[in-house]
């Protein structure tokens, strides 16, 4: 019995070895990427997307599969839409980059609403809410009627050209736009340099990742903002309210 014991205590402290080596690992390679993105800095290279320098984007993101979603995510995002629809009587949208259409079906459904999304996407919505709209474009197409509102949920951090989105945002809407993305501050709250705070992103679906100031940086020079705000902290949502301004780009 003593064996044993012995035995289990060696691999308790064992495990915990490892435990601990793994994270000075993690550590350092937290600390090597502070380091490359603070010399980058100093260097004055340039920004990308106004993510600051040394920020490591990923050069392409993997499918990310929302089909089976429901509302765990960005649910309140989708409330914020339907809230200025009500406020001042609107009734047409675009949900740009709609996943399932969960949300847009059971959150806006009482208006007239078009889900657009990649095409293996709207083949599922198709068949699951086939009363209602759905579409596939690429972002250079300009020859959408304007909606009221167009709402983008965390869709701009699985794009490789945020630029084209934007674009295609702005020309698809009337007036308001409701824009989502993960807050990178956030995020990595609770992990010590961690080298993903610097890219590319732990999910391998998103491209880049904003702070707040980051992405109020970015969006700005294509919308009038009205309000930023963070909606989730445990998710890590950030929310960006804007309208359309016609002397925009």
């Amino acid at each position: 019995m003593e064996n044993i014991g012995l035995t289990v205590e060696r691999n308790i402290q064992s495990g915990e070895m490892g435990m601990i080596v793994a994270k000075m690992v993690k550590a350092a390679e937290g600390l090597a990427a502070l380091t490359k993105a603070t010399l980058s800095k100093i260097g004055g290279d340039e920004t990308l997307y106004e993510i600051a320098p040394g920020y490591s984007h990923r050069a392409s993101g993997a499918y990310y599969d929302d089909t089976g979603n429901s509302d765990g995510w960005q649910k309140e995002v989708y409330e914020a839409a339907r809230e200025i629809m009500r406020t001042n009587g609107l009734r047409t949208i675009y949900d740009v980059g709609c996943g399932s259409g969960y949300k847009l079906i059971n959150i806006l459904g009482e208006y007239d609403t078009i889900g657009i999304d990649l095409p293996q996407t709207i083949d599922v919505v198709k068949t699951r809410y086939s009363d209602r709209k759905w579409l596939t474009a690429s972002f250079d197409d300009t020859n959408l009627p304007n909606a009221d509102l167009v709402i983008c949920s965390d869709v701009i951090e699985h794009v490789d050209d945020p630029d084209a989105l934007m674009h295609f945002i702005v020309n698809c809407a009337k007036d308001w736009i409701v824009i989502s993305t993960p807050d990178r501050d956030l995020i990595y709250r609770h992990r010590l340099l961690n080298k993903s705070y610097y890219g590319p992103p732990d999910n391998p679906s998103h491209i880049r990742e904003w702070t707040m100031p980051e992405f109020r940086r970015y969006v700005e020079p294509f919308v009038k903002i009205e309000r930023h705000a963070i909606t989730n902290h445990e998710q890590a949502t950030q929310m960006l309210i804007a309208r359309r301004e016609r002397d925009k780009p």
